[in-house]
């Protein structure tokens, strides 16, 4: 075994013609730590993870694309236009249908809206609402009931309506809400900020469990300041805990403010412990009395656009600096996901880390970063077996799709150098790189791989 100066652990497997090869990885520390990166090359504006896939569906507004996201390897395996300038979705509660609220011009009637409505099964567009009134949010409430409303849009005042879903028949309005909307998981509670008079906002309790829509419950200005323009409500996953504004609630007791936070929140964990902000990971459960929320760490990256996976217990981000999707999730204190440790039944605390589950002589952490199961033995001594092939090709076998692979160069060991020279993605299989420019450059190389994360 050899340790290089840039931490990273390595064992040197071939030497050919002056060329060595290692294997190294890094790491990155923290209780909660990105643990995949998903590379989307456009800027979204909405995430939905599916609970009964394994698919993540975003909205591309640009392009006025729904983009699906095998979430297994990262990648986008398909666009599917469903509609003009498209800007909020939901699925409805069986998980068979993605409801789509397009904001642009509708493509019916003269001066109609649509929803559009895909199934997820095959992921194809089965038929669009024709509505009244632009869509600029969707809720999907019980089954064959859809919320939306106009969201931000004066011409329409931000009407939200009803529609029954079975029919395509418009309910028609029941209150003016401008926000974004959150909906209890029985359905029967659906919160907005709704406009009572003039601009003035109230957060609104709205009982949606039959027909008509009732308002049971409210609050009459926004949380600090005044106004009626946030557009951040999230709830729990066990329906505990309402997030507005800087502000966590109960949300059947507006009056019931549990604690404030040093910035908006735009997410909850399943049981409303954790909240997501702009730029902090919030705890939930030390509020000082008349005091702020503490923060766990810090987000990787500012963002507003995120949302939390309560099957899985991660958080979905998107970087608008580089346009790509990132997994936030529970970790130990070197960043191996708490969730992958459960998976393989080993224990979630830090001193995991260090030890070798299957005496294979890799650590839990080196597993991890290899993408090798940590309680079979056999696992990383098939994996990356790397080897010379057609000459000037390096393969690197039985690579993992969840983890890139980055070929390192130097031309001297004493001191070494190493450069990136190329990165590819794990397939499932194999994996080549070609080297033939830099043989016919230089007599004498040295290569090592590094898996990384992304």
């Amino acid at each position: 075994m050899v340790r290089s100066d840039n931490k990273c652990t390595g064992r040197v497997v071939s030497l050919v013609a002056g060329i060595v090869l290692t294997i190294c990885a890094t790491v990155q520390a923290g209780s909660w730590t990105v643990s995949r990166k998903f590379p989307l090359g456009v800027p979204i504006v909405r995430i939905m993870p599916d609970p009964h896939r394994p698919w993540v569906y975003a909205i591309d507004r640009q392009d006025s694309y729904i983009l699906f996201i095998d979430s297994t390897t990262g990648r986008v395996q398909k666009m599917l236009y469903v509609g003009k300038d498209p800007t909020d979705c939901d699925i409805d509660p069986t998980g068979n249908f993605l409801y789509v609220a397009n904001s642009g011009p509708g493509t019916g009637l003269p001066g109609s809206w649509r929803i559009g409505v895909v199934t997820l099964s095959n992921q194809a567009l089965v038929t669009s609402y024709v509505i009244p009134v632009v869509a600029e949010n969707v809720t999907a409430g019980r089954a064959g009931i859809l919320y939306y409303n106009a969201g931000f849009d004066l011409w329409n005042s931000g009407e939200a309506h009803a529609m029954d879903t079975t029919t395509g028949t418009d309910l028609g309005a029941f209150s003016v809400v401008k926000t974004r909307m959150v909906i209890l998981s029985n359905k029967s509670r659906l919160f907005g900020q709704y406009t009572y008079t003039g601009n003035l906002g109230a957060m609104g309790d709205f009982d949606v469990s039959t027909n008509p829509v009732t308002l049971v419950d409210s609050l009459d200005y926004s949380p600090y300041p005044y106004g009626w323009d946030y557009d951040n409500y999230s709830l729990s996953g066990d329906d505990q805990y309402l997030a507005y504004g800087q502000i966590l609630f109960n949300p059947t007791n507006f009056m019931n403010q549990i604690g404030t936070f040093q910035e908006q929140v735009y997410a909850l964990n399943y049981d409303g412990s954790v909240a997501f902000g702009k730029t902090g990971i919030w705890n939930t459960t030390t509020f000082p009395i008349h005091g702020n929320a503490s923060i766990i760490t810090n987000m990787p990256f500012s963002t507003t656009i995120m949302n939390f996976d309560n099957q899985a217990g991660l958080l979905y981000a998107f970087n608008n600096t580089d346009y790509s999707l990132y997994v936030i999730e529970p970790s130990t204190a070197n960043g191996i996901p708490l969730r992958w440790l459960q998976q393989y039944g080993l224990a979630t605390n830090d001193a995991v880390e260090t030890l070798d589950s299957d005496n294979d002589g890799y650590n839990n952490l080196q597993e991890w970063l290899l993408g090798s199961d940590p309680t079979n033995k056999s696992n990383p001594s098939v994996a990356f077996q790397l080897q010379w092939t057609a000459g000037s090709h390096l393969t690197v076998q039985a690579t993992s799709p969840i983890r890139w692979y980055e070929l390192q160069r130097t031309y001297n060991l004493v001191p070494a150098s190493w450069q990136p020279i190329s990165k590819l993605q794990g397939s499932g299989s194999n994996l080549m790189f070609d080297v033939t420019t830099d043989m016919h450059q230089q007599s004498k190389a040295f290569y090592r791989l590094c898996p990384k994360l992304y």
